[in-house]
């Protein structure tokens, strides 16, 4: 991983390294989690739901009472992961390499920048798009 090459080379003089890379391991771990649950939990019932709309079958049963309720928490995961993409842009300056950096270290804050504009992508698709058609197909398959 970049962020152990960088560290092992420039953390003990750069402070903000390892604190970038221990963020980095967190966001990791939390986001792990949070697609684990999105892929077993509530992508697939929001798949049934849609199928049961559109064969105008009954509203398929989940281990929640309302497709809100798992939304609220990923959306609250959400917000967690962007506090930690802003905590690692403030420590590493908006991604600025020092002058003296090596091409691993300008490899690591492409790659951190690269993937803080993913994930807003995905959380942009997911809070905004996806999460509302879900709730809004559950009140149509409650009628």
């Amino acid at each position: 991983m970049l962020a152990q090459k960088v560290v092992a080379r420039h953390g003990t003089t750069r402070v903000e390294l390892p604190v970038i890379q221990a963020k980095l391991n967190q966001l990791d771990e939390e986001l792990s989690q949070h697609l684990t649950k999105e892929e077993l939990i509530l992508f697939p019932y929001i798949a049934k739901l849609e199928r049961a709309i559109n064969d105008n079958g009954a509203k398929p049963s989940g281990c929640f009472d309302s497709v809100a309720n798992p939304i609220a928490m990923m959306t609250q995961e959400h917000d967690a992961a962007g506090t930690l993409l802003a905590e690692i842009r403030d420590l590493s300056q908006n991604f600025s390499t020092p002058q003296d950096a090596c091409p691993t270290y300008h490899a690591f804050y492409d790659g951190l920048s690269e993937f803080e504009r993913d994930l807003h992508q995905h959380i942009h698709l997911e809070n905004n798009i996806l999460f509302p058609r879900a709730i809004d197909l559950e009140s149509t398959s409650a009628r």
